[in-house]
């Protein structure tokens, strides 16, 4: 892992450390439809970095960290878009979708961007590898991952975290995975585009035979 990895790691995640820590920080930054309405556009953002509890923060954050270095291996830049992007459509998609939801605080949106990312390029390197173990649980993993999110909208109740206090968002999950699955997407047609152009100009430097 390089260092502007572990860097980025470290950034991502220690504005949740510190909004746990500093009093009123939670209520400030959450997601509050009220307040954005108002004008604090910034809680937009910001509410991924709040929780409702310990247990909540932990489990959110231990997931972002690991899922943040593994995305990275595979490409920085996509790591950077799929956080970038989840955080505003995340909650963009609770303001029109969930119009009856006033709070709102959370990396498991994040989360579930990142997650999705990860398993399909572990698929896909597993597949090139031609390793069938590898790739039928990664696959396992991501039905797993759907099989969560129906779970939360039958039930209401969360899967990890203790939900004392405060219910699961599955939209906010099933937004990132498709996210996740969106950059995954996009990421193998500019893979396809760059490997076609890298033949096309070696095509272009041989003389034919005579």
């Amino acid at each position: 892992m390089s260092a502007r990895g572990i860097a980025t790691v470290v950034l991502l995640a220690l504005p949740a450390l510190l909004a746990a820590l500093s009093p009123g920080a939670p209520e400030a930054l959450q997601y509050d439809r009220a307040s954005i309405a108002a004008g604090e556009l910034w809680r937009v953002v910001t509410c991924h970095w709040t929780h409702w509890s310990t247990d909540h923060l932990a489990w959110d954050l231990a997931a972002f960290a690991v899922l943040i270095l593994l995305a990275w291996r595979a490409s920085p830049a996509h790591t950077l878009s799929i956080v970038g992007l989840a955080a505003v459509f995340i909650p963009a998609a609770v303001w029109v979708a969930l119009p009856g939801l006033e709070l709102y605080r959370g990396l498991s949106g994040l989360d579930s961007a990142l997650f999705v990312y990860v398993a399909l390029a572990t698929v896909r390197r597993e597949l090139a590898e031609r390793r069938r173990g590898p790739t039928l649980i990664v696959l396992l993993l991501l039905a797993g991952f759907l099989v969560k999110v129906l779970f939360e909208t039958l039930t209401g109740a969360t899967v990890f975290a203790e939900s004392a206090g405060y219910v699961p968002v599955p939209l906010a999950h099933l937004v990132g995975g498709l996210l996740g699955t969106a950059l995954f997407l996009a990421g193998g047609r500019r893979e396809g585009q760059r490997v076609q152009n890298s033949h096309s100009t070696l095509n272009e430097g041989v003389m034919p035979s005579q």
